[in-house]
């Protein structure tokens, strides 16, 4: 259980990649301060302050999400002499709320519960929801560093915002980077610090304005042949990998999902099913376009279809550095497996234990179902509407009579 007053030595935040101005700055704090939760009177007094100088949630807000999490807003103590709090507060969120913080429909004044992980759970990333630090911050740095070593030890992705240009500048000193960097899609104002060793290149794309994204499972030669030319365009193209080593055989035995940008075929997923488990592989996005929300949404459209089909066991191969992308999606990296290296890439396993979905297809449903078009369950097939047109062997029998008269 953890405790409400933290009070371990700390010099470092766990794993996270921290610039060498702060690590300097925490090595030098002989006793570092302390932490506790927030009471409701120390929290409405720091948000009247804060929202004098820039926009803060509502009372009525904070106390849902701390109903879901109690621990979510912290006073550090021993940082100032003067009875005024020095204070954080974070999201510690689920899948859910760490996809709608990258693609930019977490609302930071009105957030839900469900968007955060309760008090004893592990969350996918943490996001800093606000910090009320004047004059103090480097002061209150060690227990910073204590509070997210102790929430996450084995490190996350920590998100932030700069709402001052003086907060802007002390995130940029921490470490702290623009997240669509790393994150295709990011809002611009999102900052991000990755844990150590997972820090993804920085990539120039072209971003579509409004694009009209679709993803649907391939089912004829012309999408495989749009498969082909985007997994070119982008594995063959940019990892100068043998054509062999792309094309490997098992393109055949698989379900692809195709993406369209604005009906522009931009990107793709592979799947591919062994026993109880399902492998997700073969994830590229053409580079024109990964500026957009396509590869979460290849992603999430594939995990939803094998879902659909029974399984709820996900394995993969990631780069190294797209570790933390999977992660968004429940993703973990296997740590008990060694890194291993084929076309001259590094990668780590992962893997997602989740549930399959309510509505699976199962024996005894229609039987109709089983021979609708892969991913359109729910809509007739066309061996249904047979059913709707005149019979084939009437017509039959009528040309077999026409025949004979003809004799």
């Amino acid at each position: 259980m953890r405790a409400q007053l933290h009070t371990r030595n700390s010099n470092s935040f766990g794993r996270l990649r921290i610039s060498e101005k702060v690590e300097r700055t925490l090595a030098r704090a002989a006793i570092p301060p302390v932490s506790r939760v927030a009471t409701d009177a120390e929290i409405e007094s720091v948000l009247e302050r804060a929202g004098r100088l820039f926009p803060v949630a509502p009372f009525a807000a904070v106390k849902r999400m701390r109903a879901r999490n109690p621990a979510i807003i912290r006073v550090i103590e021993g940082v100032s002499d003067c009875d005024e709090p020095t204070m954080i507060a974070y999201l510690p969120l689920s899948v859910e709320g760490a996809e709608r913080l990258l693609d930019g429909t977490l609302n930071g004044r009105d957030p839900k519960p469900e968007w955060i992980v309760a008090e004893h759970e592990i969350p996918t990333a943490v996001y800093i929801w606000m910090t009320w630090t004047p004059g103090r911050l480097a002061r209150a740095l060690p227990a910073m560093a204590e509070i997210f070593s102790d929430l996450v030890p084995d490190g996350c992705a920590l998100f932030s915002r700069a709402v001052t240009a003086h907060a802007e500048r002390l995130n940029a000193a921490m470490g702290f980077l623009p997240a669509h960097k790393i994150y295709p899609g990011a809002p611009d104002w999102l900052l991000v610090m990755l844990p150590q060793g997972e820090m993804a290149p920085v990539r120039k794309a072209i971003p579509a304005p409004a694009p009209k994204i679709e993803v649907r499972p391939v089912r004829s030669f012309d999408d495989m042949a749009m498969i082909f030319a985007v997994r070119s365009a982008t594995y063959i193209s940019e990892q100068f990998c043998l054509y062999s080593e792309e094309f490997d055989g098992n393109d055949f035995c698989a379900t692809h999902l195709i993406g369209f940008i604005d009906g522009d075929p931009a990107g793709c997923i592979r799947l591919r099913y062994f026993g109880d488990f399902v492998k997700v592989e073969r994830l590229a996005v053409r580079r024109e376009y990964r500026r957009s929300r396509l590869a979460f949404k290849l992603v999430r459209e594939a995990l939803a279809l094998a879902r659909q089909k029974g399984f709820h066991r996900f394995y993969g191969h990631s780069r190294i550095d797209l570790v933390p992308f999977w992660r968004m999606f429940g993703f973990r990296a296997m740590t008990d497996r060694g890194v291993f290296k084929f076309a001259d890439v590094e990668y780590r396993e992962i893997e997602l234990n989740g549930e399959a979905a309510a509505d699976r297809i199962c024996i005894g449903d229609d039987p109709m179902v089983t021979i609708r078009p892969e991913g359109a369950w729910d809509e007739p097939g066309p061996l249904e509407l047979s059913n709707l047109r005149p019979s084939r062997a009437s017509f039959f029998q009528d040309m077999r009579t026409v025949s004979h008269s003809a004799h």
